[in-house]
């Protein structure tokens, strides 16, 4: 994993007593039985100045006239992270003889990149509700997201408890967290809240024996147990197969089920979101490639399982890269597979152009980049009823547009696509009579329906059919098409990509 990076005694002072429910550290071998010190961060302090009753890393901490006070690292108060060092008393609290800051309140993060994402502090603040969110380790800011593996073998997460933290700074200098352990000074672990979750995809991946284990399900984990409700009268249970889970999250956002229900939507074992950009940032230290990364901008979850092409070329900072994955609902991407590529955008198979076509004994159209799609559609395929409009549109992009096909009797004998990674998802999981085909071509996605300057929007029309048999898109660029296809009755449905003109 990363390379971990352990502040000295002197700068974060790791010590604690067995007798405060955290694991024995370093210790003078001439202190006395009651003796103790201590790193944590500071909850409460004195209504007005120092001397009084003070809360540090959840002990009830004494000081009086006696009680030394070191601030040479920064300003003491609520949050500050202080080495105490006391006698404990008979009441259980400690009478401190020093409090020393180790980070002060107000005390600026390291700059990003100093130590790649990977360090060793307390918690000074943790979300109001749940663990998923935005956390303050050691004076820095600190993003759990839904792919943020939690420890918590030696309690649970606490203000004041130590951590040691592995992820990657982005451009502000907050570190987005690939994974986080307790190390000491947690409370008991608590017990997963209720929290109804609901959620429908494919199963990725199953346990290696049985169904009790950890499932794949859309990208998310879902963890089944003897407990859980398993309901396969919609087909059996195997990875492709689209199931609806429902349960709740665990404190550390894992999906415990209370019951898996198969469902008789198309799906797909293939991840619903492709997309290309440029490698930003990597993994620091000994991790390797595991962990999160940058790539145009995205955060990238890569784990072991996670498949790296490198057949173009190696990866590094600089290079286009194509990623596959489950989109997550904070936006994080998991990764399925990571490619090489030499060009942005390119896709092995796929023209310099989208070309329409059209069948009159259908009434249907129908758009392909694929060259030897359009090959055999111009040489007669399927008896010669497509046929060209004159229509086209440049290809090219950022991201993959999903193709879906009605395979009738199942469907309608017509293709529909999305450049919406959310929208390809939820047409998987939902839609019984569409059947993902895999990535068609790449785009540059529209932002809330507008595309950015310079690029030409790609409108999707529905033709809104009395019968489900005859549903059939059409995609226009032009403003022919556009009046063409609005003069037909057909819905607009808006603008859903971009191409280069």
């Amino acid at each position: 994993m990363f390379t971990h990076i352990r502040r000295a005694a002197g700068a974060f002072g790791i010590v604690f007593l067995a007798c405060f429910g955290a694991t024995p550290a370093v210790a003078d071998d001439d202190m006395d039985d009651n003796e103790v010190q201590f790193t944590g961060a500071v909850q409460a302090m004195p209504g007005t100045g120092l001397i009084g009753n003070w809360t540090i890393a959840g002990k009830n901490v004494q000081a009086d006239a006696s009680t030394e006070f070191d601030q040479e690292n920064g300003t003491i108060g609520v949050g500050a992270v202080v080495t105490v060092e006391g006698t404990l008393q008979g009441d259980g609290s400690v009478l401190a003889q020093q409090i020393e800051v180790n980070v002060g309140v107000g005390t600026p993060p390291p700059p990003p990149g100093d130590d790649e994402g990977d360090f060793t502090g307390a918690i000074q603040s943790l979300p109001s509700s749940g663990l998923l969110g935005t956390w303050q380790v050691a004076g820095r800011t600190v993003q759990v997201v839904s792919t943020t593996t939690l420890e918590q073998e030696n309690g649970g997460f606490a203000v004041g408890a130590i951590v040691e933290v592995e992820g990657l700074p982005d451009a502000n200098g907050i570190i987005v967290a690939s994974k986080i352990e307790l190390q000491s000074g947690g409370t008991p672990a608590p017990q997963p809240e209720p929290q109804d979750v609901e959620i429908v995809g494919t199963i990725d991946a199953l346990p290696a024996s049985g169904l009790i284990g950890t499932w794949r399900v859309a990208g998310r984990s879902v963890v089944v147990t003897a407990a859980t409700e398993l309901d396969a009268e919609n087909g059996a249970f195997a990875v492709g197969v689209t199931v609806e889970v429902e349960g709740a999250l665990d404190v550390t956002g894992t999906l415990i089920a209370a019951k898996v229900e198969s469902k008789p939507g198309s799906g797909a074992s293939e991840p619903s979101l492709e997309f290309f950009g440029t490698v930003n940032a990597l993994p620091g230290g000994a991790s390797g490639l595991i962990g999160v990364w940058n790539v145009g901008g995205k955060l990238v979850n890569v784990t072991a399982q996670t498949v790296i092409d490198v057949e173009e070329g190696p990866i590094v900072v600089g290079a286009i890269v194509e990623v596959s994955g489950w989109l997550q609902p904070d936006g994080m991407i998991d990764a399925h597979e990571i490619q090489t590529q030499t060009e942005e955008g390119a896709t092995p198979g796929v023209g310099p152009q989208a070309v329409e076509f059209f069948s009159s004994q259908l009434g249907h159209f129908f758009v392909t980049a694929s060259t030897a799609e359009i090959a055999a559609l111009d040489a007669g395929a399927f008896g010669g009823a497509w046929q060209r409009t004159g229509q086209t549109f440049n290809v090219g992009g950022t991201m993959a547009v999903c193709r879906f096909y009605g395979m009738p009797p199942r469907g309608p004998d017509s293709h529909f696509f999305t450049a919406d990674p959310t929208e390809c998802s939820f047409v998987m999981g939902q839609f019984s009579a569409w059947t993902f085909e895999g990535h068609a071509f790449a785009v540059t996605p529209a932002v809330a329906g507008q595309c950015p300057a310079g690029l030409l929007p790609v409108h999707r029309f529905f033709n809104n059919p009395s019968t489900a048999d005859a549903i059939n898109h059409r995609f226009t660029v032009t403003q022919q098409a556009f009046n063409e296809t609005v003069a037909m009755g057909w819905i607009d449905e808006g603008v859903v990509m971009c191409t280069q003109p």
